[in-house]
């Protein structure tokens, strides 16, 4: 008798211990988890060249420029990742040509470049460095079903771990003012949540599964 008892109690009590932190649970810890298992997945901080790819050319007068090309390629050049030189490019006058500047990759360049890594609508290149890490999950919405998927959003801050050096740099994140988020102090951000089968999951790496 007093081993039945021993036994039922044992296995009540492993019921509840393996109940216990299960990954379905709506939780700052899992919530963590979740979103790192993202993070894990991109490539760091990104700042997009100027053109689609490199090697690019800029004029040097006239240009007609949308988000400070010029500026920007002057920045990378400055981190190292982009080589400058003398050129020319075909002006809008028949047979003429005007003065240019060429931007090519380095060797630094080349080490940190991701094709399309800008994320942008014309899948510009990028160079990217660094990794993302969750610093804390400061509060959650109680998880809500929405178009049959239960989800919660999510406020937390994160650091860039092992920035490179050019990232760093003044003239990169005057040009690229996201650069700087998470470098000194904690960055604030958001994320949503989704609730699966195998526990909480970043809403964009369930998309990216087919969610």
């Amino acid at each position: 008798m007093k081993k039945s008892i021993v036994f039922a109690l044992s296995t009540v009590a492993l019921l509840a211990v393996s109940g216990c932190g299960s990954k379905k649970d709506a939780s700052k810890s899992n919530f963590a988890d979740a979103i790192q298992d993202y993070l894990n997945t991109t490539k760091g901080v990104c700042v997009a060249l100027p053109r689609k790819e490199a090697p690019f050319a800029l004029e040097k007068k006239g240009g007609f420029f949308f988000a400070h090309e010029p500026e920007k390629a002057a920045a990378l050049v400055n981190a190292g990742l982009l080589s400058a030189s003398e050129t020319e490019v075909p002006s809008v006058f028949p047979n003429q040509k005007v003065a240019a500047t060429q931007f090519t990759l380095t060797d630094k360049g080349k080490k940190y470049l991701v094709k399309g890594g800008s994320g942008n609508l014309g899948g510009f290149d990028a160079f990217c460095g660094g990794k993302y890490k969750v610093k804390e999950v400061e509060n959650f919405t109680e998880p809500a079903d929405m178009f049959g998927t239960k989800i919660s959003q999510v406020n937390y801050t994160y650091v860039v771990d092992d920035a490179p050096d050019w990232l760093k740099q003044s003239t990169i994140q005057s040009q690229y003012p996201n650069a700087a988020a998470g470098l000194g102090e904690p960055a604030p951000y958001k994320a949503v949540l989704v609730a699966t089968n195998e526990g909480w999951m970043h809403e964009r790496l369930f998309k990216s599964k087919g969610g």
